[in-house]
Formats: structure tokens, C-alpha cells, sequence
């Protein structure tokens, strides 16, 4: 009968260790010297403008997730993650709706990139007062939506509720809020070069006011930046590529040669957002060598419990301002008066890879 009693709990330690469960494993990710070169090619280039030769790395950072839609995570390697302080162990649906597809993930990671660039360049422009145009387009329609049947794909959205959006960066913002706070939203669109006027009543979508459509920006630029990435989603790297193109069109090497690194996603004004992963990607900065980080404030609590500070100095950035000056003012060796994270600061866990 102990024999039977023994087995049995074996099996049944067994059978919890090899049971999946809802959860991701957060770990560091590989590294990306935005400043260099990736498979033989520039990582970014520049061109339609004097561009500048540049030395020294600013670091894009990347968190490598297991687990997640489709993919299965075991209750031994959660237990072995929250043994190992460089990885983070979160809930699936904290991050996913129960129902999504890997596919699905992929995709949505493709695009935040996508639009990471394109406002990456944005927010280089306007920290160089360098003019652009963007206007804002309806990328979709959701099915059975109040928009369907009054707006089209590619309709570029010129003005809501007599409010101007064209050539405005900040017109998605504009869109959502005035969606949010009206009975009923009218349009003026430009489409196939034709001005038309269009209302549409939101409804209750998922929980949200709204009219039904995803939007994107288009962006016309003075200068043609492409971006040599691949396999890495998310909007967490806008920052960087923003920090890298504005090297790049300005004389001299920002770095001074030195070793930086770090994330936050960023808007066409060049405000810094947090993001997830910040443990992670401390870590895998300081294991590349490393010698600066720049942190999204809203991480820095997260980033400073991290970081082997005899290693590597962490200086909070609200804005690419910030972090441009930083990185000069650490290039030229004083490190005196760098923005510093506040002792116990705010931390957030922002989604985005």
C-alpha cells in the first residue's frame, strides 16, 4: 500500500511540473547597435540629407518571451523563472485576451514596429526643426460597426466635430477623445481627392465609445529613413532609432564614443512612454558592455532594483530632449548632473516588447 501511496505522489509531482499554465516568462533579449550594422547592412540609413560619420553604440534592447498565445509554458519553468531574478513571470491574459492567436500577436508586434519608425523619425524631425506632413488615414473597418458602409479604407480623416486633423500629429488623440465625448461624430474626409461629409453615431464597441475604425498616420518627410530589423516587435525601440537618426543628421559622434543603451516608446512630440520588460533589458544592456541607460521614468523603480550599478549608470528620460542631452552630457564626461531616477520611484509594466 505504500508502494501504490509512493508512485502516486511521484506521478502527481510529476504530472504539476509538466502542466502547462497561463503564464509568460519574460528574459533578456538580444541586442541591437542601432548606430551599426545588422546582417551587412546599416541597421538605419539616412538619406535625402548630409548625413555624418558616428562612432561609439546606442543600444536598441529586445525582451524575449516564452509562452503566450500558442505556445505552452510549464509549471516547472514558471517555478525556475521566480527563482531567476532576470526573468519575470506574468499572466497571459494580463497582456492577451484568452482568445488570441499567435498569429494575431505577430501581427500586432509587426505593426507597433512598423509605426514605432515612422514616429521615431517624427519625433527626430521636430527635435532637429525639421518640417513634416502627416495626415491621418482610416487603415480599417471593423464589421458591423457604425462605420461601416460610411467610411473606407485609405479615407483621410481632414477634420471631426469642426475640429481640424490633417496635418495635425497629435489628430489621432484628437479623433478618439471627441469620439469619446460625442452622441454624434461628424466627418470630413478627403476621399480620391473629393472632400465629403460624413456623420457616424458611436456605439459601445468592446466596452469603449467608438465609431469602428483603426486608424493609422501617414507621414511625408524631408529625408528617407530605412530601418534594417528583423524578427523584433513592439514600440519600445522608437527612442533609440530616434536618438540614432538624430546622429546621424548631426556633425560629430552624440556617444563620444561610449557605450549607451536603453528604451521608451515614443509619440511625434518626443514624450517617452514606459514599456515593459525594463528588468530584462537592463540586464541585457549591462551584459553587452553597457555604460549608460537611459530609462523611461515611470521603470525607473523597476530599472534601479535591476541594475548592478557599479556597472552601469541609469539616468531617467522624460523626453528626447532628455535623452539627446544626456547622452552629450555623458559623452563629455560629466556624469555630475545627469537626470537621476528618484529614490522609490513609480514604476509601471506598460506592455510592449
Amino acid at each position: 500500500m505504500s508502494t501504490t501511496s509512493g508512485v502516486l505522489t511521484y506521478v502527481l509531482i510529476a504530472l504539476a511540473v509538466l502542466l502547462p499554465v497561463p503564464y509568460m516568462l519574460q528574459l533578456p533579449g538580444p541586442v541591437f547597435n542601432t548606430l551599426g550594422d545588422y546582417q551587412g547592412d546599416p541597421m538605419i540609413s539616412v538619406s535625402g540629407a548630409k548625413t555624418y560619420p558616428t562612432d561609439g553604440r546606442i543600444d536598441m534592447l529586445t525582451v524575449a518571451v516564452s509562452g503566450g498565445p500558442g505556445r505552452d509554458v510549464f509549471a516547472s519553468q514558471a517555478l525556475g523563472a521566480l527563482l531567476n531574478g532576470q526573468e519575470t513571470v506574468i499572466p497571459t491574459e494580463a497582456y492577451y485576451p484568452l482568445d488570441t492567436s499567435r498569429e494575431e500577436v505577430a501581427q500586432t508586434n509587426a505593426v507597433e514596429m512598423s509605426s514605432s519608425q515612422d514616429v521615431a523619425i517624427a519625433a527626430a524631425m521636430g527635435e532637429l526643426g525639421k518640417k513634416y506632413s502627416v495626415h491621418l488615414l482610416v487603415d480599417d473597418i471593423v464589421a458591423d460597426s457604425p462605420a461601416q458602409g460610411k467610411l473606407r479604407k485609405g479615407d483621410r480623416l481632414m477634420s471631426v466635430n469642426g475640429k481640424k486633423l490633417d496635418t495635425d500629429p497629435d489628430a489621432a488623440a484628437i479623433m478618439s477623445r471627441t469620439v469619446q465625448g460625442a452622441k454624434s461624430v461628424d466627418l470630413v474626409v478627403d476621399r480620391d481627392g473629393k472632400t465629403e461629409d460624413i456623420t457616424v453615431e458611436p456605439a459601445d464597441i468592446e466596452g469603449r465609445k467608438a465609431i469602428g475604425i483603426n486608424m493609422k498616420q501617414d507621414f511625408d518627410f524631408p529625408v528617407d529613413v530605412k530601418f534594417n530589423v528583423e524578427g523584433v516587435g513592439g514600440p519600445s525601440a522608437g527612442t533609440m532609432f530616434a536618438l540614432a537618426i538624430i546622429d546621424e543628421l548631426t556633425p560629430g559622434a552624440m556617444t563620444g564614443g561610449k557605450h549607451v543603451a536603453g528604451t521608451g516608446e515614443i509619440d511625434p512630440s518626443g514624450t517617452v512612454s514606459p514599456i515593459g520588460g525594463a528588468r530584462q533589458k537592463v540586464a541585457a544592456a549591462t551584459e553587452k558592455g553597457a555604460t549608460l541607460f537611459l530609462s523611461p521614468a515611470d521603470n525607473c523603480a523597476e530599472v534601479m532594483a535591476a541594475a548592478d550599478q557599479s556597472k552601469i549608470t541609469v539616468a531617467r528620460i522624460d523626453t528626447l530632449d532628455d535623452a539627446k542631452t544626456t547622452v552629450e552630457q555623458y559623452a563629455s564626461g560629466d556624469t555630475s548632473d545627469l537626470p537621476k531616477c528618484p529614490a522609490g520611484g513609480a514604476d509601471t509594466n506598460e506592455k510592449g516588447q
